[in-house]
Formats: C-alpha cells, structure tokens, sequence
C-alpha cells in the first residue's frame, strides 16, 4: 500500500499596490466624467484674452483713448482695489490689466471646485471607498484630483497664449499671460486639496472660498495703499506680473512653487488620516435626537450648520479687515481726483465706494456658498440618501425645502456676517450689513435657478449653475473694461443690485423683481421634481 503525500498549496500573496498606483485610471474615469466642464472651462478661459484684444481695439482705437482709460482707471479706487494698477497704456498692458485679477479669480473657482469634487466629495458619497477596495494606491485618488487640475489649467495656458499670439501680441508677454492662468490656478488646486484632507466637504469648500476671499481683500488693500500686502497673495501676484511691460518670469513660478509645495502638504496628510475622515475632528451627536431632528428642516440644519458656521465666520473675519481698511482709506485717498470720481458714480465717500466695489465681488462668493449647499439636493439623490428619507413619511416637497432653506440662510449668513464684522470695525454700525443684505435677492436668482433645473433637468444642474456664475463674472469683468452696453450688463442680477445701490436705479423694485424671480424659479423647481422619478431623475 502506498501513502500519498499532498503537498500544501503555496499561497501567492499579491504585491501591495504603490501609492500611485491607479492614479491614470482614476484620471480616464473623471476626464470622462468632466468632459464637458473641462471643455467649456478650457475655450471659455483660453479664448477670454483673445476675446479681449479685439474687444479692446473696437473699443479703444487710438492710443490716446487707451491713455484717456488708463488715467481714470488709476484714479478710481474700486479699479485698483479690483483690478489693480495700470502698468502702460497700450493694447497689451490693458488687456493684462484686465484679465490678470479676474481671470486668476475665475481660475481660483474652478480649480477649487475641481480638486474637492475628486477628493472629499468623492469620499463622503462613498466611491472613493469602493475604488479603493480595488488594486488602487492610497494617494491615486489625489494624485488623478491634481492631474485633472494640471491638464485643464495647461489647456488653459496655452490656448492663451496661442490666441494672443494669433492677434499679433508679443511673445513674451502672451506666454506670460498664460503662465499666469495656470500657475495660479495649480495654486488654488492645491490649496483646496490641502483643505480637503482638513475637513468634511461643506467645510473644505467653505474654507478654501473663504482664503480667496481673503487673499483678494489682501490684493484690494495692498493695492490702494501701494503696500507689501499685495505680494502676500496668488491674486496679488497675478496683478504684478506686469505682462508685456516688464515681463517678470518669477512671478508665476513662485505661484508654481508655492502650489506644489500645497500640493505635497496634502499628500502628506492624505497618506497619515483614515479615508472619509478629516484632521479636523467633528463633533459627535447626542444619544438620541432632538425633536428638530426629526423635521426635514432640523436635519437639513444639522447636516449644513457647520458649512455655515465656517463660510460665515472666514468671511466674516474678511469683513473685519475689509472694515479696518475703510477707516483710513478717505484720510489716503483725499484727493480731488478720487472725491470727483466718489461724486461721479453716485456714492459718498471714498471708503464706502470702495466698500460697495469689493462687496459686488464678495457677493458672488456668498452665492457659491448657497450653490454649494442647494446643489447637495442632488448629491443626496445620486448618492442613494435621499431615498431612505424619502420611504418614510417625509414628501419630497419637505425634503427639498428644508434643504433650500438652509442654501437661503447660508447666503444671509454669509452677507450679514461681511456686513456686520466690517461694520463693527469701521464705525459704520449696521449701515454696511444693509449694503451687503442687498445683494440677497442676487443670491436667490441662482438659488432658484438651480432648483429649477434639479427639478426638470437634474444632470444639468451642477454643471450649468457654476457655468452660468463663472459667465456672470466675466460679464462683469467686460462690463467694468466698459467693453458690453449697459442693456448686456444689467442682465446679471449683481449688476442690478449694484446699480441700484448707487442710486442710478429705484432699489425697491428692483429687490422685489429679483426675489419674485427667484421664487418662480424655485416654484417651477419644486413643481419638476414632484412629477419625476428622484431615483432615476
């Protein structure tokens, strides 16, 4: 009789994945989710400085029409505190002056939109977990975040810089525009990455808008004061870079640098916490739930309180500085030429014409914040949460309306909060909350905009809502370089408001258009989304 001998199977365990490992893949699966943001992002933003050559010579012929601008530009003060100083007054330095501050804010939105959306977005909905549960390396998630934020801002550069060669600029400073684009857009990447491995996504959002927000007040402040502050900021940088003038190569490498260098923080952090949590730590819930709680409106709060709680707080703080800036501003700037210009728009003192100037701005980042919380209706669908809700006794109609409610009061916080701070600091008390309460109703307008197409067209919704507002900026940008009639201008509700602000309009009708506006928007909303399927919609 023989004895066989089974020999034990060997196991072959599988090399553990690098942390890299994936991150190509990853890139294939959001270039394909993205595809039609990238491409509007990359021939909207690329096109722009083009765009603005020709603009530029239909509006501006001669060169002494380009000095005539020049001169009343570099007396206004909301035009330096906005755009900068003028560095010549020639068809090259204008369109500079023009696109560099705007154009690296519009970069800054959507870069920061880009970077959380593939990393703590993707976290909290769960599909980072099950991408991760597959041969994916622990830092592919962010590493494929930051590729797709590297290949759209270098699409970005360079259609730039061929569109202002092909209208006969230099090279040098062609290159240079578009080295401004997307070196600083890579620094708002990385700098919204960074504060993606910090907090949950509400507060990562609220964070990095606030730091822009910040940033730009900084540049604002520097620049009317002819201070240091200005090199203290992306946005700061991207208005000294002095395009086709001097020329300084350094300066978007320092914006490079200081991205990378955000860039390499974050993948630090990522590699050190545990997924869907944040450095910062969150607060845990009671026992058992309050009655609020049980209300669609009370979990809607304490689901969002926190974003709110951080976007009105930052901004707040920007209010603060916002204000201590005012109060020195009319001894500064007591000149002839910046009284006369106070009188020609309509306002009263300087400070408060520059107050007004830098709230139109604020005023779409209060927007993005209610954007942000009003779109996490659609968020909760696609991501499976709304439908355990939904199978209790809550109708979609309270669903929805607790949600929108706190969109609503995330933009008044967010305003009060500008108002109120700069108020305190500047002696003006409450007259400045007033200015910034204004510009509620401009808020709504998106608000509702948004709510209507999660309603009849919910694939749409996130794309064109932060379409439509990068296109509101732009068009503000066109109308402050007086390159769009006012018919065109007055199509955006900020416009409205600011114009009624400064008295050239009757405000009360026009508040009152805005807000019946915005409510048959969200009406219509609400009336789409009870007819079609949440599950499948």
């Amino acid at each position: 009789m023989t004895a066989t001998i089974v020999q034990p199977v060997r196991q072959h365990s599988e090399p553990r994945p690098g942390r890299f490992t994936g991150s190509l893949i990853l890139l294939r699966l959001h270039l394909r989710r993205d595809r039609t943001l990238l491409t509007v992002w990359i021939l909207a933003m690329g096109l722009l400085p083009a765009g603005l050559v020709s603009a530029t010579r239909i509006g501006y012929p001669t060169a002494q029409d380009m000095i005539n601008f020049a001169e009343a530009a570099m007396i206004s003060p909301s035009q330096l505190a906005t755009r900068g100083p003028v560095f010549a007054a020639t068809l090259g330095g204008l369109v500079a002056w023009t696109v560099a501050s705007s154009g690296a804010l519009v970069q800054a939105v959507i870069n920061i939109l880009v970077a959380i959306r593939h990393t703590r977005a993707d976290e909290q909905t769960g599909r980072q977990e099950t991408l991760s549960s597959t041969r994916i390396g622990r830092l592919a998630p962010l590493a494929s975040a930051l590729l797709l934020a590297v290949a759209g801002n270098l699409g970005v550069a360079v259609l730039a810089t061929v569109g202002l060669l092909a209208q006969g600029l230099p090279i040098a400073g062609s290159i240079m525009i578009g080295a401004v684009f997307g070196s600083v857009g890579l620094f708002f990447a990385g700098m919204a990455a960074l504060f993606a491995q910090l907090a949950q996504t509400g507060s990562a959002y609220a964070l990095s808008f606030t730091a822009l927000g910040a940033f730009f007040a900084l540049a604002a402040a520097g620049d009317l004061a002819r201070s240091w502050l200005v090199w203290l900021t992306p946005i700061g940088w991207a208005r000294h870079a002095e395009a086709f003038v001097a020329d300084r190569g350094w300066v978007p490498l320092l914006a490079l640098l200081a991205g990378t260098l955000l860039m390499i923080i974050a993948g630090l952090l990522a590699e050190r916490r545990d997924l869907g949590a944040g450095l910062l730590p969150t607060r845990p819930g009671r026992a058992r739930a309050t009655a609020l709680l049980s209300t669609p409106l009370g979990l809607a709060w304490r689901r969002h309180r926190s974003g709110v709680a951080g976007w009105a707080i930052g901004l707040g703080f920007l209010g603060l500085l916002l204000g201590s800036v005012t109060q020195s501003l009319d001894a500064q700037l007591n000149t002839p030429a910046f009284q006369q210009f106070s009188r020609g728009v309509g306002g009263g003192s300087v400070s408060e014409v520059f107050f007004l100037f830098i709230v139109y701005v604020l005023a779409q980042v209060a927007t993005a914040a209610a954007l942000a919380t009003v779109l996490g209706l659609r968020g909760d669908e696609r991501a499976g949460l709304a439908e355990p809700i939904l199978v209790t006794r809550t109708s979609r109609l309270s669903w929805a309306v607790g949600e929108i409610a706190m969109a609503v009061i995330t933009g008044a916080a967010v305003l009060a909060a500008i108002g109120l701070a700069a108020g305190a600091t500047s002696g003006a008390g409450l007259a400045l909350m007033a200015m910034t309460l204004a510009y509620l109703p401009s808020v709504l307008i998106m608000v509702g905009l948004a709510i209507a197409l999660i309603g009849w067209l919910p694939r749409a919704a996130a794309p064109v809502c932060w379409t439509v507002l990068g296109l509101l900026l732009v068009l503000d940008l066109l109308g402050e370089f007086r390159l769009v009639p006012d018919q065109v201008l007055w199509l955006s509700p900020y416009a409205l408001t600011f114009n009624a602000q400064f008295g050239r309009l009757e405000p009360a009708p026009v508040l009152i258009l805005l807000t019946l506006i915005a409510v048959a928007l969200g009406a219509l909303g609400l009336a789409g989304l009870r007819r079609r399927d949440v599950a499948t919609g």
